[in-house]
């Protein structure tokens, strides 16, 4: 019996139709598979390049670590011991090969270079951080690089009149603080505080974040009181607060200070503690400062303390640094001298109670006299008849100035960790402490992405 040549041509048809259809969905699957693959590429080469920004930004915080931790040890360069190479004219070069990630996965390679550090003693006031990012090789495609460009500026130890890291408390009658500038001969008359050219930025803060971490009293506070987030100023009913003095533009409560801003619950600075610089701890050894001394030429000393009673004076000639490694007391009409055009720097170690005649400052400006507390360094008294010109930087120190005796009259700038003022106390705040040249690091101040073209790193 002879098959149906209708139903062979059916079953021919039959089978080009199942040989196309093969062939079509066999081309959607190959395309499917293409797009998934390239997809897949794509997200690959996505993720490189979310991860080559954060490996620069990784590289920006090193460098900016860096310059930090050199400022704080008081030393000029970035270190060779820390990996980085100096190119010569500022400019130092470190790179971090095969940076991992959590799970041991090689993620790329950081480049970083520091410019613009011909010392940081002190510190430049414009060094620079170039970080470059590269991650591994990617499927289809070469390594993926980016960069991130941040311009720095010095922070300064010192930015408002009295700072506190827990509370703030100004007791007693006839306090207040303002301002002056002592580098600007408008605002100052020979570097010293006059009356007659006085300024309304003595501005005090409180890092605490705590109902009335600032207690203002019935000061006046010629500037602003700041705490950090969450705390809160108190006012008394003769205390008033404002950058003006305009008596009838103060804010004279704590609700009309708040309105005008000139209250605020928004500060925050860093306060690292104190670092002995290089050098003091193995310094030629004084003993014990006591009794009438001469001069010191400049010099790095240490002392076992300095104990000075009666009418014991010492006068310092010279730069000189002291590492008190005991306790500090000056009472009765006894005073150390600073001599005209020379400094002091004391690290103390221990308590510090400062009456008497205090610390002469003939040297005129604040930068003169320095005091440092050491993490050890917890309990510190300012008093006395003097006139005390200098800075404070006292971090774990429970500071209290006693005011009144000839004068109650202090210029310059104090970080401690509390601050109690006592009796009457006129602080006047050297706005020149702003400049930076008392470091206390950096901050940034202008950062850019970057992207590579015609052979340089330009802005995106």
């Amino acid at each position: 019996m002879k098959a149906s040549p209708h139903r062979s041509c059916e079953r021919g048809s039959a089978l080009i139709t199942a040989a196309v259809a093969a062939a079509v969905l066999a081309i959607m699957v190959s395309g499917v598979m293409s797009y998934i693959g390239s997809e897949h590429v794509f997200n690959i080469r996505s993720h490189r390049w979310t991860q080559a920004l954060h490996l620069a930004e990784g590289g920006i915080e090193i460098g900016f670590a860096e310059l930090n931790y050199q400022v704080f040890r008081g030393r000029n360069y970035p270190s060779s011991a820390r990996g980085w190479t100096s190119l010569g004219g500022g400019t130092y070069t470190k790179t971090v090969s095969n940076w991992v990630d959590t799970a041991g996965n090689v993620v790329g390679t950081i480049s970083i270079t520091l410019s613009g550090i011909s010392s940081l003693s002190p510190p430049p006031t414009s060094p620079y951080i170039l970080a470059v990012g590269t991650c591994a090789t990617t499927p289809r495609g070469p390594t993926i690089s980016r960069a991130v460009k941040v311009r720095l500026q010095p922070s300064t130890k010192f930015p408002v009149a009295m700072m506190s890291l827990n509370k703030l408390d100004l007791n007693g009658n006839n306090v207040y603080t303002d301002s002056f500038d002592s580098s600007d001969p408008t605002k100052s008359t020979n570097g010293r505080y006059d009356s007659a050219k006085k300024q309304a930025n003595g501005d005090i803060a409180s890092n605490d974040t705590v109902t009335n971490s600032v207690d203002i009293g019935n000061a006046d506070i010629y500037g602003t009181a700041s705490t950090g987030p969450g705390g809160t100023v108190k006012m008394g009913k003769n205390g008033s607060v404002g950058p003006t003095f305009v008596s009838s533009d103060r804010a004279d409560t704590v609700a009309a200070g708040v309105a005008k801003g000139w209250i605020r619950n928004d500060f925050k600075a860093d306060v690292p503690a104190v670092t002995l610089p290089t050098g003091l701890s193995s310094a030629a050894n004084l003993g014990n400062i006591s009794g009438n001394w001469g001069f010191y030429g400049s010099g790095d000393y240490r002392a076992s303390g300095i104990s000075l009673s009666g009418g014991d004076t010492v006068t310092f000639n010279g730069n000189t640094r002291i590492y008190v490694t005991g306790n500090i007391s000056i009472s009765g009409n006894a005073k150390i001298v600073i001599a005209p055009g020379c400094t002091l720097e004391i690290y103390a170690a221990g308590s510090v109670a400062i009456a008497g005649n205090g610390v002469v400052n003939t040297g005129n400006t604040a930068t003169s006299c320095q005091f440092y507390g050491l993490p050890t360094s917890t309990s510190w008294s300012l008093s006395g008849n003097g006139v005390w010109v200098g800075t404070v930087y006292a971090p774990q120190a429970d500071l209290s100035l006693n005011g009144g005796g000839a004068n109650g009259d202090m210029s310059g700038s104090i970080v401690a960790k509390s601050i109690t003022l006592n009796g009457q106390v006129q602080f006047h705040y050297d706005e020149a402490l702003r400049s930076g040249n008392l470091a206390n690091g950096y901050n940034v101040a202008q950062w850019q992405a970057l992207r590579y073209e015609g052979g340089s790193w330009i802005a995106e």
